[in-house]
């Protein structure tokens, strides 16, 4: 499975639960922002594992 910069950005893109908040505070929501990837979600984290299991969802269901 790709984890590059390109499709991690468009898997955040496609993503309803994308938090970029340090905080976890802020609302969770698919976003555009240049800025966005999965690897500044609150929600991906060491070993480049979404905590949510929805990074492999999002890959199969957009075809990326």
């Amino acid at each position: 499975m790709k984890k590059d910069a390109k499709t991690m950005k468009e898997v955040a893109e496609h993503c309803t639960q994308y938090c970029p908040c340090e905080t976890g505070k802020c609302g969770c929501s698919n976003s555009t922002a240049e800025s966005v990837s999965c690897a500044n979600c609150t929600h991906y984290t060491e070993p480049n594992v979404c905590d949510l299991d929805l990074y492999s969802e999002i890959m199969k269901n957009h075809d990326f």
